[in-house]
């Protein structure tokens, strides 16, 4: 039942192989990878993956670093699902923000070129939507990184793009494959200690055009995060979902989102 068990309260059954398999855990990644439209910290092309429905009448876009990717299977499900076109637009740790960042304590120039660059893609393909999100960037003071999701969102929402902006998920203390391998009794956190700041809830503010989703609950208990969730393992490292956790959250992702 994977997100269903928190969600619904859906029973889950005992003694059933769990999905990904241990084996194929740490290789669950989105097709983006697969695809090389994911960009490492160098590149700072535009490089997009097209996904969703190629025929589709509307486009709807993803833009973020692997925090933004991690939610591509269940975006692309969504796109498909509704025949829309979708584009995404990733790099390792460049969050779509015009809050300057750092890579290994240094100005990650490559990530202001690239998201420029983005930006400049998007603006040419005219979407009617965009998804992203980020993980955390503690080099970068939170009242710089409000101001730099501010401006880039009021900037899209003028060009008629509205804003997805889904929460930081947690970064648990755990490596999945070790431990489920070890001691599964031991997989898990308490929410409090993993769950990060939702910079983008302060970032939205009163601004119209976006909306801010949280579906942590839909990853976490209300008091803890265990790598298992209805016989889905959630986290293919500290702080990345498998894909195929979250292909199963596509329709609650679509139900948070207004979709």
């Amino acid at each position: 039942p994977g997100p269903a068990a928190l969600l619904a309260n859906a029973s889950v059954p005992r003694d059933v192989q769990l999905l990904p398999s241990l084996g194929k855990l740490r290789r669950d990644v989105p097709i983006v990878y697969r695809l090389k439209c994911h960009q490492e910290q160098d590149s700072t092309q535009a490089v997009g993956c097209q996904l969703g429905d190629p025929q589709g009448t509307r486009t709807i876009v993803v833009a973020g670093d692997s925090h933004a990717a991690q939610w591509i299977p269940a975006i692309d499900k969504i796109a498909r699902d509704r025949k829309w076109k979708l584009v995404t637009f990733t790099k390792a740790a460049c969050p779509f923000t015009l809050a300057a960042v750092t890579d290994d304590g240094k100005p990650y120039e490559a990530c202001a070129t690239w998201r420029d660059n983005v930006l400049a893609e998007i603006r040419k393909l005219r979407p009617d939507l965009m998804f992203t999100s980020q993980s955390r960037y503690s080099d970068t003071p939170e009242p710089a990184m409000i101001d730099g999701l501010r401006s880039i969102w009021s900037d899209l929402n003028s060009a008629g793009v509205r804003i997805i902006a889904i929460r930081n998920t947690p970064f648990v203390k755990f490596d999945p494959g070790d431990c489920l391998a070890a001691d599964p009794d031991k997989c898990v956190n308490a929410r409090q200690e993993v769950e990060t700041s939702d910079v983008f809830a302060l970032a939205a503010g009163t601004l119209p055009g976006v909306r801010v989703v949280d579906m942590n609950d839909a990853l976490c208990g209300k008091d803890s995060c265990s790598a298992v969730v209805g016989n889905i393992i959630v986290w293919r490292d500290h702080h990345h979902m498998t894909a195929t956790y979250a292909l199963a959250l596509a329709p609650y992702l679509a139900k948070a989102a207004g979709l």
